[in-house]
């Protein structure tokens, strides 16, 4: 269901108030580790914050997206007493009943995913953002295999280049990490003929800051980097 927020300190953030929500949410008045219906973990929720036209990080309010059965339960509580409240910066929110439901994604997610402490996901946020910010300039790209030399004493391998392409005389390539989907992009450019033609590749990968190694045919790639 949905649950209306407002009166929020105009200066709050989604993370301060997701962690007042979860103050309330977690606490013994309103969630019971032994109920079945929790499965041992503590509820989870969702929050989206108001649009300010004004230009602000929000507008004062905020829907609250949580599970049936527990919306009921802070709606309840919440009028029982002068005294039960959710509190942002100090200051006591007022909540309604929004009297709408959730999309069937929302209730999965709400019902399956774990709970996020909000610091937590607020410093996952800013590696996401940082990560944008890192854009490294390709030289060349090669793709080919790795092989053994017959005629090798050792044990290394060595690349054998199938295609190259340079990017420095006649186009631009640029490599970034896009941590939040955990692949590597590479993003061309042509100069030769306006306006330039940005053919996008991405590279999928299983840690972000990785090399992809194989593809297509037991096929990799190498790229250097000016």
């Amino acid at each position: 269901m949905e649950i209306e927020l407002t009166r929020i300190d105009k200066s709050a953030d989604v993370y301060a108030v997701r962690k007042a929500v979860a103050l309330v949410l977690h606490s013994p008045d309103l969630f019971d580790p032994n109920d079945p219906d929790n499965h041992g973990r503590r509820p989870n929720f969702e929050i989206e914050m108001g649009k300010s036209p004004a230009g602000r990080i929000h507008n004062g309010k905020a829907i609250l997206r949580v599970a049936t059965k527990l919306g009921r339960k802070l709606l309840r509580w919440n009028y029982d007493s002068e005294e039960n409240g959710i509190v942002v910066n100090g200051e006591a929110l007022r909540i309604f009943n929004g009297h709408r439901g959730v999309s069937k994604n929302v209730e999965k997610i709400i019902e399956k995913a774990l709970y996020i402490d909000p610091d937590q996901d607020k410093l996952r946020k800013q590696i996401e953002d940082k990560a944008r910010e890192v854009r490294l300039r390709i030289a060349k790209l090669q793709f080919g295999v790795w092989y053994k030399p017959s005629n090798s004493p050792g044990k290394g391998r060595s690349f054998s280049i199938e295609y190259e392409r340079d990017f420095i005389q006649k186009s631009a390539a640029y490599v970034y990490v896009v941590y939040e989907h955990k692949f590597i992009h590479i993003d061309v450019s042509t100069s030769t003929q306006p306006p330039p033609v940005r053919p996008n590749v991405s590279l999928r990968s299983a840690s972000a800051g990785r090399r992809k190694t194989t593809t297509k045919s037991s096929s990799s790639s190498q790229i250097s980097e000016s």
